[in-house]
């Protein structure tokens, strides 16, 4: 198991799915994409799942990461938080999108300040802002980010700028190369995706 076979198996497992024509595929966002990627399917695989968390976990031991505890940005890097805070030994909380409504109006759960710094676990990264408002959220409750680690990135141009680090396990340019290796996309497909990536979230589908 590799980086490359597990590019593969997210296509061909449909967890990836690509269409090159109409109609396309619409995030949260509102923006319309050529690919949807529902990493919660993922979850349903233990082989692949218990890999993504050790290669996590490599990586974070490879750039020298020293957390105190891991936050998932809700909800998808909710569970990644969670295997990967038990694997490091370490707390683990997660971040809403807004402060909930009622009892004590948290927007941070799970963790004090005192397990500052934090690493950030989101599941995928697009526009990059569910991570800005993640870390805008743990700085205004007093927590410190050392880094945040990522399944996927998309690539797209454009993203905000963070004060630290900031690591993916994947990206889509290199699923893509690793796709038409194994003949899962067409040249002129691959092409097409990498136009898009390019034209970032204003960029046109045909």
């Amino acid at each position: 198991m590799d980086l490359r076979g597990y590019a593969c198996f997210l296509r061909s497992s449909g967890i990836a799915q690509l269409r090159t024509s109409p109609p396309w595929f619409v995030w949260s966002s509102g923006q319309q994409s050529p690919i949807y990627l529902d990493h919660r399917r993922l979850l349903g695989y233990p082989t692949w799942r218990r890999w993504v968390v050790e290669e996590l976990h490599r990586l974070i031991l490879q750039q020298g990461v020293e957390p105190r505890g891991v936050v998932g940005v809700a909800t998808g890097g909710i569970p990644w938080a969670a295997w990967l805070g038990e694997r490091l030994g370490l707390p683990v909380g997660y971040v809403r999108p807004q402060p909930k409504p009622h009892g004590y109006g948290q927007q941070v759960e799970g963790l004090r300040p005192s397990a500052a710094p934090v690493l950030i676990v989101e599941d995928v990264l697009s526009t990059g802002q569910s991570l800005h408002r993640a870390t805008q959220a743990l700085a205004q409750s007093g927590y410190a980010v050392g880094a945040a680690f990522v399944l996927w990135s998309y690539e797209l141009p454009q993203l905000p700028s963070f004060s630290f680090p900031l690591y993916r396990l994947l990206t889509f340019p290199q699923a893509l190369l690793f796709w038409e290796m194994e003949g899962l996309i067409t040249q002129q497909d691959k092409a097409m995706l990498l136009s898009w990536i390019r034209g970032g979230p204003s960029g046109k589908l045909g």
